[in-house]
Parts: structure tokens; sequence; C-alpha cells
């Protein structure tokens, strides 16, 4: 198992750098010269001598690869570089939006566990009823509801008509709740469906109609059994709709004026700040890519025919 989770963690590193690559090589074959972009940006005049100089500053009339092992080194290092937008250091400026997301992320994520999981056990365990009719509705019509449309909502339920938080942007627990809401009950529908039908899927198998035949309390049944050999299915369901929560946060960052990484990055685009568009879009691979690492090493450790190998 050892081997199996060096050879994961080597495949995760060429993963990274694969999309490292990526990064630097599709936004440095922009059209735009980034020199100018960052003259633009910075307010100067753009003429051709101040081009060329500030090409020359940014290592622009070096080889393609040199510059990418040049940048790689120094990102490495934790050297992301300058923003064309504020000409500040552009990792410092990333971790504290960052941060905030990360907290209003694990909010989100809490608040769908907390809705998803109970309502998907006991819609399986209540399968074929009107109680599970009533589930898979209301899951269906989570799914189908855009962030932005039940954003809206809360925001004038919860923020204006009842004035129970406040609508001003803010990145303390209590401007987190409505985002949170939105981001968790938008993802909460999906992981609902999921998760019952790996629950379904494991009441139905022959072990399960056993056990009952021999009489087995059902508590039993659904905590030594049914959900221990759903586990593996249920950690792969909850880490991607991670990843989709980390990615998304956008919509619901600029909705409520959240200061986040997502809603820094979209102004960042608008700026055409490149370095800054970078460091989130490594933030971003790096971030699916540890989240599938961790899921492939917990079907390792956790899997019966592992275990019965070791």
């Amino acid at each position: 198992m050892k081997r199996q989770i060096i050879y994961r963690f080597l495949q995760l590193l060429v993963v990274l750098l694969g999309i490292s690559f990526l990064s630097f090589s599709l936004i440095n074959l922009s059209p735009q010269d980034p020199a100018y972009i960052k003259l633009s940006e910075a307010g100067i005049p753009p003429s051709e001598e101040l081009i060329e100089k500030t090409r020359q500053d940014m290592g622009l009339d070096r080889p393609f690869i040199v510059r990418y092992t040049s940048w790689l080194s120094l990102v490495i290092a934790g050297d992301f570089g300058k923003s064309y937008s504020n000409n500040e250091d552009v990792l410092k400026s990333f971790i504290p939006p960052l941060i905030n997301t990360i907290k209003l992320t694990s909010l989100s994520f809490f608040i769908a566990i907390v809705i998803s999981i109970p309502l998907a056990i006991f819609s399986a365990l209540k399968r074929n009823t009107f109680i599970d009719t009533i589930i898979k509705f209301l899951s269906v019509v989570s799914m189908s509801m855009p962030d932005f449309y039940i954003g809206v909502i809360i925001l004038l339920l919860l923020g204006l008509k009842w004035r129970l938080f406040p609508i001003i942007g803010g990145n303390d627990l209590k401007n987190m709740v409505m985002p949170s809401l939105t981001m968790g009950l938008s993802i909460s529908g999906q992981m609902i469906k999921q998760i019952r039908q790996a629950l379904v899927s494991q009441l139905n198998s022959d072990y399960v109609k056993g056990a009952i035949v021999r009489g087995l309390p059902d508590d039993i049944i659904i905590k030594k059994h049914v959900l221990r050999n759903a586990s593996l299915s249920i950690i792969t369901f909850l880490a991607l709709n991670l990843g989709s929560l980390l990615g998304g946060t956008s919509v619901c960052e600029i909705i409520f004026n959240f200061d986040g990484v997502s809603s820094q990055v979209v102004r960042s685009i608008s700026h055409r700040d490149i370095p800054m568009i970078q460091i989130y879009t490594l933030w971003i691979a790096g971030a699916f890519t540890l989240i599938n690492f961790f899921v492939d090493v917990s079907y390792m450790i956790f899997s019966p025919q592992n275990k019965d190998l070791n």
C-alpha cells in the first residue's frame, strides 16, 4: 500500500507540473502583449520604446522554455510576481481572500452535509413511499435552481424582509451565513441524490436481505453493514462536491459582496491581471488534484479488498 500511495503522490506532482506548464503557456500565448497590459493597467501611455523596455524587464525577450523554468523556480520559492493592477506582491494579496473563501466553503460544506446525509438516509430507508417522493422532489428542485436565484431569495427573505443578517458585505461569521446557506442548499440536492443511490444499492443487496432474515436489528444493519459498505462511495461524492464548492463561489461572493478569492479573480480578469489569474489557476488545480489524491488514498486504506490483502 505504501508503494501505491507514493506512486499516487508522484502522479500528483506530475499533474501539477503539467497544469503549471499549461497555465503559463495559455496565458503567455495570449495575443495581447503582457508588457502592454502591464503598462495600460498602471495608467502609463504604452509607447513602443517603453513596451520594449518593459518586455526586457519582464524577461519576455527570452526563449519560452527559459521563461517557464525561471517562473516555475520562483513559484516553488513562493514568488508569484507582482500584480499588474497595483504592483503589490501577488501571494500577499491572494492569501487573505483565499482564507475567507476557505472559511465560506467550509461552512457551506458543513451545512450541505447536515442537510443531505440525514435526508438521504431517511429517504433510502423510506424508499418508494410518499416521504421518499417528497425528498426526491426537493432534491430535484435544489439541483434545478441556479446559485444566483437561491442567493437572491435568501437575500430578500433573511436580509431585507426579516432582517436577520446584514446585507452589507463583510467577512465575519454573521456575514457568511447567507452565502453559506446559498451554496450549501445549491449542492445539497445533488448530494442527497448521490448518497441515497449508494445507500439504496446496499439496502437491495443480498447480504442485507440475509441480515434481515437472520433477525438483526435495523440499526445494526444500517450502521455496521449499509453505511460501512457505502462509505467509500459517499466519501467520493463528498469530495467531488467539495471541489465544486471551492471552484464555484464567485456567484455568491459577488451577490453578497463577500471578499473572497473568486470575486478577486473576476476583478483580475477584467483588469487582465495575468499573475493573479495564474495563481488562482494553480490554486484551483492544486485543490482539485489534492482532493482526488486523498480520495484515492481513502480507497486504498478503507477498501475491503485492500484490507484482505493486508
